[in-house]
């Protein structure tokens, strides 16, 4: 089946990881210009501030995949909370 349970096949936690690269992407162009010679500029305090949201997007968008499959019927209760287990061990310096 391949997930698709919940948000009508949306794959909601592809948004979530897409924004999460999306985010980073910006973060890491906070000063170069783009086509029309403007930046964001944002100082390193809002940066530092958003780079540490990354992690625990990222980790968010894996555990609602497995959601997702476990309610699609790709996960049984066991493989469910093996990957759960290794997605928190993945991300355990997370905060």
């Amino acid at each position: 089946m391949s997930g698709g349970h919940f948000n009508d096949c949306g794959y909601s936690y592809y948004n979530v990881s897409q924004f999460a690269d999306e985010l980073e992407q910006e973060i890491e162009n906070n000063f170069i210009n783009d086509d029309w010679g403007y930046h964001h500029g944002y100082p390193d305090e809002v940066i530092e501030c958003l780079k540490s949201y990354i992690p625990q997007m990222n980790k968010m968008a894996e555990i609602m995949r497995a959601c997702d499959y476990l309610y699609s019927g790709d996960h049984g209760p066991d493989s469910f909370m093996e990957k759960v287990k290794e997605i928190e061990e993945r991300y355990k310096d997370t905060p």
